[in-house]
């Protein structure tokens, strides 16, 4: 049987997709929506065609395709004042952004494909039309259409805030700068900072006036940039205090389609590109924390356009982007963590409210981050909130990635959160929400790139931070392993300097480099080495330690295959030398180390949905783990090996993918001074050995 026929012998029939299943809202619905404040754009149509092209004729905007052709007449018979606009899809997935307004212009078609940064488009006043048949009439030809995808409701955009708790005022403490100090620089991109901290902001993307902005959210995340340690305790700010700011403040107070127009979302991506391009140009900002979410779920099945554009912009940008994973309403919060696991499981097992991260945190180059009771707390500390929301909304990979301290959500004690930041006069207040626990991992992150002076890859940077986090104590049990995943992805950072101060009793490297295409096969990349000396046995030449690798690599992204968004899939191995050869007279070596987050099978195989839901499979940031207790194997001699495996009909880049990888070994009696000795065995094997500000490279080698 030939292999085509094999791959459709289990499909019973092939049809259009229904147009009841192409939107899952009502048009009153949407018409309302797009009255709120918070409403950012019009529907979002993504198409099936891979090519719709805009021609030169006013008469085929659209062009290239008979198809295409009959969906451009729905829009111009949509009436004057529609506004239908082409956007950038680098994911993929071409999508219009389509508006009904009162407007008395003809109907009109926009090509905003190639990303228009630092226009001066004058912002038309919107008017909406809330004529709700008009809006069901073309939403109901729409979904008739076998070009359109989806239709995607309105997006609404707000700030992770949950309402700060009123209090006797009493100033923010001061910070002071130290005379040619160095400092931590994060973009701030949310409603502006005011007050006594704009000494420390460098400088004010001034695209949203000051009048039209209410800035005491931004300025709440930059009070715990700049002085999360002095105004709480060492604990909860990992960082020493100080940090330069960039502030960028394009969520303004008035409704937002009143400052950017009828191509609202899509002319705010445009301003974020020009104003994050500009901090990274003029001020070598590479960190940027962003504390606004859409108001809508991350849907299962869906790589939203909303993420790929996030992602888009960090990869031509060379920049990354902490943002927080939303919070729940206050009638919507969770009971506090409770102190068993069974306890635990019971509560989430009997919720029935939809408690899912926020869009776009499914990005996979976002860093993005829920949030966590913080000392002192009246709930468990380190353990969940009340109300941060949990992935990881996809059906695949780990979202949130990591969480931090984010204040308590007490009911009955909401005066006191245990996290204090700075209002927009100049106050010490109590706060809380995934918006204040992603400005503390953002600030580790920039801390950590002005440590290794500003020369890592962005993926190297996220990878640190992966490498570096902790699971919580209270989210420990193996009972909660799935659990834990969905809250803190994998768990709360230390701080830059732990990442970067290694004792005599651990080693980390880290790699920067390419998997290429090769020859015939994709190469395989590997670093042979010797294990640590005082880590052998002298006899017997087993192995022991204890020893952690990251891999974080930067994949193509195709939307159109939905949770198999990603085409080519990376894996790390760290291989052991055996004692019998293959048949070939080539050495042999045998994978030591696994998943983090895979169970424990034995010598059992693992099944594929296993390797995709706990080994991610298909993910681009995996985490791996082992401890050979009194020892593994007869050889000291090991291979990190990274090799990747492509989907059926996809294609392996041709200018092949970067990755990063960090390998820790460590003793786990603590005791073994093992950093000199293997420093000075790979220095005698001339390997290029320096500070972790250079990163050491592999070398490709064929694969045999």
């Amino acid at each position: 049987m030939s292999r085509e026929r094999c791959e459709v012998g289990a499909i019973e029939t092939i049809e259009l997709t229904p147009s009841n299943l192409k939107r899952g809202f009502a048009a009153d619905a949407a018409v309302a929506a797009m009255s709120d404040p918070r409403a950012a754009s019009g529907y979002i149509v993504e198409l099936f065609e891979t090519e719709p092209l805009i021609s030169a004729s006013d008469h085929d905007a659209l062009g290239f395709h008979r198809s295409v052709s009959t969906l451009q007449a729905i829009f111009y018979e949509g009436g004057a004042g529609l506004l239908a606009t082409l956007l950038p899809s680098p994911g993929g997935v071409p999508a219009i952004e389509v508006m009904l307004t009162k407007s008395g212009e003809q109907p009109r078609i926009e090509d905003r494909r190639v990303v228009q940064v630092g226009t001066s488009d004058i912002v038309a006043p919107v008017q909406l039309d809330r004529d709700v048949q008009r809006h069901d009439t073309l939403l109901r030809r729409l979904a008739e259409h076998p070009l359109v995808r989806q239709i995607r409701f309105p997006i609404l955009i707000e700030t992770t805030e949950t309402q700060a708790a009123a209090n006797t005022p009493m100033p923010f403490p001061s910070v002071q700068r130290v005379a040619n100090g160095r400092y931590p620089k994060v973009g701030v991109i949310d409603t502006g900072v005011a007050g006594p901290l704009t000494t420390w902001v460098l400088n004010r993307h001034d695209f949203v006036d000051e009048t039209d902005c209410d800035p005491g959210h931004g300025t709440m995340v930059a009070g715990v940039l700049i002085g999360a340690r002095v105004a709480n305790n060492p604990q909860l700010g990992r960082e020493e205090d100080g940090c330069d700011i960039v502030d960028i403040p394009l969520m303004p107070r008035v409704p937002f389609l009143s400052v950017y127009g009828q191509r609202g979302f899509e002319a705010f991506l445009e301003e974020l590109e020009a104003a994050i391009e500009e901090a990274r140009d003029q001020h070598g900002v590479r960190v940027f924390n962003m504390s606004l979410n859409v108001v809508a779920p991350v849907d299962p099945d869906t790589y939203s356009i909303y993420a790929a554009r996030l992602d888009d912009i960090q990869d031509r940008l060379g920049v990354v982007i902490v943002n927080s994973a939303g919070n729940l309403a206050g009638n919507e919060w969770r009971a506090p963590w409770a102190a068993k696991p069974t306890q635990v499981l019971a509560k989430l097992a009997a919720r029935t409210n939809v408690d899912t991260i926020y869009m776009p945190c499914e990005s996979v180059r976002t860093i993005a981050v829920g949030a966590l009771n913080p000392p002192g707390s009246t709930h468990i500390e380190t353990a969940p909130t009340t109300y941060t929301r949990r992935g990881p909304g996809l059906k695949v990979g780990v979202k949130p990635d990591l969480a931090h301290f984010g204040g308590t959500g007490d009911l009955a004690n909401a005066q006191a959160t245990h996290l204090v930041s700075c209002d927009a006069v100049g106050n010490a207040v109590h706060t809380r929400g995934t918006s204040f626990a992603a400005p503390l991992v953002a600030k580790t992150m920039a801390a950590l790139d002005i440590a290794t002076g500003e020369r890592l890859e962005p993926r190297t940077l996220r990878a640190f931070l992966i490498h570096n986090a902790s699971v919580p104590q209270p989210l420990t049990s193996p009972r909660l392993r799935d659990v834990a995943r969905q809250f803190v992805g994998f768990g709360q950072p230390s701080s830059a300097a732990e990442m970067l101060e290694t004792g005599e009793h651990a080693i980390t490297m880290v790699f920067e480099s390419r998997l290429t295409a090769g020859e015939r096969k994709p190469a395989i990349l590997r670093f042979d080495f010797q294990w640590p000396a005082p880590l052998v046995d002298a006899a017997t030449r087993s192995c022991r330690g204890r020893v952690r690798i990251t891999l974080v690599y930067d994949a193509p992204i195709d939307q159109a295959f939905g949770t198999e968004f990603l085409r080519v899939n990376l894996s790390a191995h760290l291989r052991q030398r055996q004692p019998i050869d293959r048949k070939d007279g080539m050495p042999s070596f045998r994978d030591e180390i696994s998943q983090v987050f895979l169970p424990r099978t034995g010598k059992l195989t693992i099944p594929e949905r296993a390797l995709i839901d706990h080994g991610l499979k298909w993910w681009p940031t995996k985490r791996y783990g082992a401890d050979f207790g009194a020892g593994v194997g007869s050889s000291a001699e090991w291979r990190l090996e990274v090799e990747s495996v492509v989907r059926a009909e996809a294609t392996f880049p041709a200018e092949g993918i970067p990755f990063s990888v960090i390998l820790t070994i460590e003793d786990d009696e603590g005791a073994a001074p093992i950093f000199q000795s293997f420093r000075q065995a790979l220095v005698a094997r001339r390997v290029d050995m320096q500070d972790i500000r250079t990163a050491v490279r592999l070398r490709a080698q064929s694969r045999r």
